[in-house]
């Protein structure tokens, strides 16, 4: 019996290498690639199509010369057909799901982030990636990223053996982060996400991607860049990203929609249970409506401001 991968659900990788990879995503995403040139941070990026909105959303690492691309499952396998096509002449090499790739994420503050500061790795500033010192050894080697939030979160990836080896020795009988909150830890940071039911539905400023730092204004080209450009340069956005809480019996659902006085003034971008029908969500409205009563259904969204 295949013991099965070390990895969160939900979440798959795009792995992207050769001589021009970098140039090959610095055409395609909204931040500039070349920030992780050196494997020393990690970035987030959207990625658009021609008409200016988000088809993806990546965490983006750069380890042992490859470039590791994470976006929900469901757009997994979409997404790495979509790059595939724009490789056209270039010594760029595409997979999706990595045979002996694994990765876990942990909170920060418990017998994990001690592990790892035992042993050297354990990065200090927000979005800084450090690798073990087998740096040239992928066999052997791993990283650890430090992602943004209130409460400290680290994402550690690496080959297949070596996570089993490390995650099974910090995880005797249970594991770290899984699919609920890995989501629960991107949503109480504000940090965005697409799904299939949001794809091609929101320019990257209306989902904040400019306050996270996911987007670069200064890089040059990359498809859509024209209409992120042009709402940055002529205008603000007229549409933002919040974050409340809601109580309901049923969940909300992708797309649902958002009302002031009866009248739809913006959707649900991704929502995590909490407890006793409270949930935390994340939702697109028109900035001139954040002073309204804001409604899912037929009842009230709490708002929690984004600073």
């Amino acid at each position: 019996m295949v013991n099965p991968k070390i990895q969160i659900s939900d979440l798959d990788v795009i792995v992207i290498k050769g001589k021009d990879s970098e140039t090959f995503l610095q055409g395609q995403i909204t931040n500039d690639i070349r920030i992780i040139k050196d494997e020393e941070k990690a970035i987030y990026a959207g990625y658009c199509s021609p008409k200016g909105r988000l088809i993806a959303f990546f965490l983006i690492i750069k380890v042992w010369g490859k470039y590791f691309l994470f976006c929900p499952s469901s757009i997994g396998s979409e997404i790495s057909k979509k790059l595939s096509m724009y490789i056209m002449r270039s010594e760029v090499c595409l997979s999706h799901l990595s045979k002996d790739i694994s990765y876990f994420s942990f909170y920060g503050g418990g017998k994990e982030e001690q592990s790892f500061k035992d042993g050297g790795v354990l990065p200090i500033s927000v979005m800084q990636n450090i690798k073990q010192p087998h740096k040239d050894d992928e066999s052997t080697s791993f990283s650890v990223t430090k992602l943004p939030g209130e409460i400290d979160r680290y994402f550690v990836l690496g080959n297949d053996k070596t996570i089993r080896v490390m995650y099974l020795e910090i995880y005797p009988n249970s594991g770290g982060l899984d699919s609920n909150s890995w989501h629960e830890s991107d949503i109480e940071t504000k940090i965005p996400n697409i799904f299939k039911e949001t794809q091609d539905k929101f320019i990257p400023q209306s989902l904040n991607l400019d306050v996270i730092d996911a987007i670069n204004f200064k890089k040059g080209c990359y498809t859509g860049q024209e209409i992120v450009a042009r709402t940055h340069y002529l205008g603000k956005s007229k549409r933002r990203m919040y974050f409340g809480s809601i109580n309901v019996d049923k969940p909300p659902k992708l797309c649902d929609a958002v009302t002031a006085d009866g009248i739809k003034v913006g959707q649900i971008i991704n929502f995590c249970k909490k407890e006793n029908g409270l949930y935390q969500v994340l939702f697109e409205i028109l900035i001139e409506k954040i002073n309204s009563k804001l409604m899912l259904c037929d009842t009230k969204i709490t708002i929690k401001l984004i600073n």
